[in-house]
């Protein structure tokens, strides 16, 4: 008798070779109405020099997405090796009595810091893309960057 050997789907197919892409950790935070939240996002990118545009890829069922649409301003925080702990409670395992948001929506440690006003949010398939436009910049240490490739964080040698 013959098994019939299950082929990946194009989706995880597609999964498996964005694993195999290296990319920077990226903490995009907003405010509305009081309620303040964060979200671990690798679907990060610069678009623009003038006007100084960022882009950001939120997942249409992200707690952070209903902020972002109300709140005229967002954050983008560059994560710096040795941040795992910061990515992961933004990415769904969040710690007990650990809030590494500060007022500003800045987090301590960050190679750098991207206040941006919402300049337009677009459709993309499962996902908006969150356009911003910097108008300032807070820039930390220039330390190496927190680095996800493979499922995992890794350094840089």
């Amino acid at each position: 008798m013959l098994m019939e050997i299950a082929q990946p789907t194009l989706t995880e197919l597609f999964k498996s070779a964005l694993a195999r892409w290296p990319s920077g950790v990226t903490i995009v935070a907003a405010e509305a109405e009081g309620e303040r939240r964060g979200m671990t996002a690798s679907s990060f990118s610069s678009v623009s020099l003038q006007p100084p545009l960022v882009l950001v890829c939120v997942d249409e069922g992200a707690n952070l997405l209903s902020l972002l649409e109300r709140s005229q301003r967002f954050v983008i925080n560059l994560l710096a090796e040795g941040q795992q702990a910061v990515s992961n409670h933004f990415a769904g395992r969040p710690s007990t009595d650990y809030e590494p948001l500060n007022p500003d929506l800045s987090i301590d440690g960050a190679l750098a810091t991207l206040y941006c006003s919402k300049w337009q949010l677009y459709p993309g398939g499962d996902h908006r893309i969150v356009v911003g436009q910097v108008e300032a910049i807070r820039l930390g240490k220039a330390e190496k960057p927190l680095v996800y490739w493979n499922r995992a964080y890794h350094s840089l040698r």
